[in-house]
């Protein structure tokens, strides 16, 4: 009985150490639990640079369709932080891909060109409105905002509408007609000695195509002014100083250059760029060089403040009627017929390397 006893209870203790080892072993080849706090922290900080961001051409905006390609990286990192199937090589995996495309976004943050001796950047993304003096906004650092004015009557008494810019966005360009135009106040730092124009443009289809069609002007051929012609073709004149000349030139009239070689598309977006300085004249379309001009001197400084006209050739306020002598004529003058966008000023001659990045900022 004595033996009997001690059988069953060395059985019932095997029975246990054997239940134990089972334990431990259940206990030690159990999967460890998914750490997704680092994973979630990264998701937050994404979609809070993404809700912060702006796309545009501006420095400090992103280039445009960068924050739909960062929102489709968080998109795909939420999915993963959600299932809860999901293995620590998942979430890992997932946490380098967002973090992979944090960094490709931060690389498409816009960065300012020739920064130094950009006088005027109005990119007109923030307008909603196009009422009579609504302010269009300066993204060149330098305050030189703008404000809508109503053309003269003369012309039609047009005022700006919203457009489509070259991406099709909607309400991000500026339609231009009947002397519509942006003024923007006189500052010796838009009547530089030297400079460069760069803006979009896409003229309305016309036929016999307009002439004297505005796109920036500073007191018309006294001062300078960047238009299409009826050839059709882009077209800068300037009133210039030279006094390597013989005899000096001061504020001879004028230089008046086009860009010599092809058409100036109807119709189509196009980029258009001048500029005026170290002897040259120059016209890029679509960033490439188009026409070089030799043309020494510098852009003659106004003896009489003019404010910087976009779409039309002169203030409206300033026109007159009468007499056709007055250098303020309303008949002599122009406006733009089309949509225009993106247009920035330098005091400085960008070079071709320059434009071509403008472009490619720019382009569609």
């Amino acid at each position: 009985m004595k033996t009997r006893k001690s059988k069953f209870l060395i059985y019932a203790a095997t029975l246990l150490l054997f239940a134990g080892s089972m334990t431990m072993c259940s206990e030690d080849d159990a999967t460890p639990p998914v750490d997704k706090v680092a994973f979630e922290a990264a998701i937050t900080a994404a979609q809070t640079l993404y809700d912060g961001a702006k796309e545009g051409v501006a420095a400090g905006n992103y280039l445009k369709g960068s924050k739909a390609e960062l929102q489709t990286a968080i998109n795909a990192a939420k999915t993963v932080a959600a299932d809860l199937t999901a293995t620590q090589e998942q979430v890992t995996a997932a946490t380098a891909s967002l973090s992979s495309a944090v960094a490709t976004f931060q690389g498409k943050l816009v960065t300012a060109i020739d920064p130094a001796n950009l006088a005027g950047q109005w990119t007109f993304d923030e307008i909603t409105a196009t009422a009579a003096n609504t302010v269009v906004k300066d993204y060149s650092g330098n305050n030189r905002d703008g404000q809508i004015k109503v053309g003269h009557p003369y012309f039609g008494s047009g005022l700006i509408a919203l457009a489509a810019d070259r991406y099709g966005i909607a309400g991000k360009a500026l339609a231009f007609d009947k002397g519509s135009n942006v003024e923007i106040p006189y500052s010796a730092g838009v009547n530089p000695a030297q400079m460069s124009i760069s803006l979009w443009a896409k003229p309305t289809v016309n036929s016999p195509v307009v002439n004297n069609q505005y796109m920036v002007s500073m007191n018309r051929w006294n001062g300078y002014k960047f238009q299409f012609q009826d050839t059709p073709r882009a077209f800068f004149t300037v009133t210039y100083d030279d006094p390597t000349a013989d005899p000096p030139k001061v504020k001879a009239c004028c230089y008046d250059r086009d860009q010599d070689v092809g058409k100036a598309e109807q119709g189509v977006w196009h980029h258009y760029v001048v500029t005026f300085g170290d002897g040259r004249m120059k016209f890029y379309i679509d960033g490439f060089s188009v026409k070089d001009w030799e043309n020494p001197g510098t852009v003659s400084t106004l003896e009489t403040p003019v404010n910087l006209v976009i779409g039309q050739d002169l203030p409206t306020s300033i026109y007159v009627t009468t007499p056709d002598t007055n250098p303020y004529y309303v008949n002599y003058g122009g406006f733009f017929i089309g949509a225009l966008d993106e247009v920035r000023m330098y005091k400085s001659v960008l070079t071709a390397a320059q434009v071509n990045s403008i472009y490619d900022l720019e382009k569609p």
